[in-house]
């Protein structure tokens, strides 16, 4: 105990450093395959480490923001409002996210570590025990969540600035100086001199900061969990639908072959067909307002239509139309500067979209 509350003191002083440090940490992963000798797994094993120690680094961080006075908090995103509302009211969702969140960050890992050592067959047994242990804790976080859109990620992400936590004995004394408590009522007030100058008149710039500080957008007024609306009908089959398509998808392939359009197409038809219900629903839920779906919602689906991508990354599409002319792209790239060093990260990645399930999956 005595270590951990250590190490979570130096993470918090030198918080700055340590996120820089991470950042470069995680450049060098994505420049490290392809130069030695299972270099893939010795980068994806540094690239899985950092982000379980980000997220371990980011609860410390959320500790020490906590204790900060309320007036000096960052504004939390819609995002972690809403994530930290149902971990912080279910005990069963923290968990199932923490499973979920941990197979996300260790999955390719763990599938270049079963290829390696006991070959194909067994890669495959573990994909597909994966993806299942995935379907079903999706269908869970469904559930708990009352029929809810499944946002990514399922943790809350880093929002405050670490260079920012250095000062925090500061940060308090220059709170308590600027703000009053009343004896009757305990509320905390601004006093009127942080916002006046010298001579008793209010400075209109520090004045206008503060009242656009206090200014609350729909989505600060909306409930945590009014951030992400209930699915009925065709939402929710269209919710299940895109939950169920990665282990429909490895399924497919363990039965009729990596290299069929069978599996290609029926994923990406039922892909097609999740994404529709869910637009569909969201216009006759929200038919009276001006946009269908909230801001949650849509950056989700957003980034669930930018997953199409990695259909030209995947058999069969990818050997008869991508693959060739990903190659004329690397090779003409390569005599030019700047663009050669994309063409080489690109090229060396190659061998890893074929082999690896997981890196062109799309199954987060």
């Amino acid at each position: 105990m005595d270590f951990l509350k250590q190490y979570e003191s130096f993470i918090f002083k030198n918080a700055s450093q340590i996120s820089s440090i991470e950042s470069t940490l995680r450049s060098l992963t994505y420049i490290l395959p392809g130069r030695f000798d299972d270099a893939d797994l010795a980068s994806e094993a540094i690239f899985a480490t950092l982000n379980l120690l980000g997220i371990y680094h980011d609860t410390i961080l959320a500790k020490h923001v906590a204790r900060l006075p309320a007036a000096h908090r960052p504004t939390p995103s819609p995002l972690n409002r809403y994530t930290r509302e149902w971990q912080g009211s279910s005990l069963t969702y923290r968990r199932v996210a923490l499973v979920l969140t941990l197979l996300q960050y260790t999955e390719v890992l763990i599938e270049m570590s079963v290829q390696k050592k006991w070959g194909q067959k067994s890669k495959w047994r573990v994909i597909t025990a994966i993806e299942a242990l995935k379907v079903a804790g999706r269908i869970a976080l469904l559930q708990l969540t009352n029929q809810r859109m499944i946002m990514h990620p399922m943790h809350p992400e880093r929002d405050v600035d670490p260079s920012t936590l250095a000062d925090l004995a500061e940060t308090e004394l220059a709170f308590k100086e600027s703000h009053w408590t009343g004896a009757r009522t305990g509320t905390t007030r601004l006093q009127l001199s942080a916002v006046q100058n010298g001579n008793g008149k209010a400075k209109g710039t520090d004045v206008t900061d503060f009242l656009l500080s206090k200014v609350l957008t729909p989505d600060l007024v909306r409930k945590p969990r009014d951030l992400v609306g209930m699915l009925q009908g065709m939402g929710a089959v269209g919710e299940y639908l895109f939950i169920l398509r990665p282990l429909v998808y490895v399924v497919a392939m363990r039965r009729y072959g990596q290299k069929s359009w069978y599996p290609w197409l029926l994923s990406l038809s039922i892909e097609l067909l999740s994404r529709v219900s869910l637009q569909t629903y969201l216009k006759q839920r929200d038919s009276s307002r001006r946009v269908a779906g909230t801001p949650l919602e849509k950056d989700e689906l957003k980034r669930r239509l930018w997953l199409f991508l990695y259909y030209v990354l995947r058999s069969p599409f990818y050997d008869r139309f991508t693959k060739e002319r990903l190659h004329k792209f690397t090779e003409s790239a390569s005599r030019k500067p700047l663009i050669s060093l994309v063409a080489g990260i690109v090229k060396d990645y190659q061998p890893l979209w074929e082999s690896v399930y997981f890196y062109t999956a799309g199954s987060s």
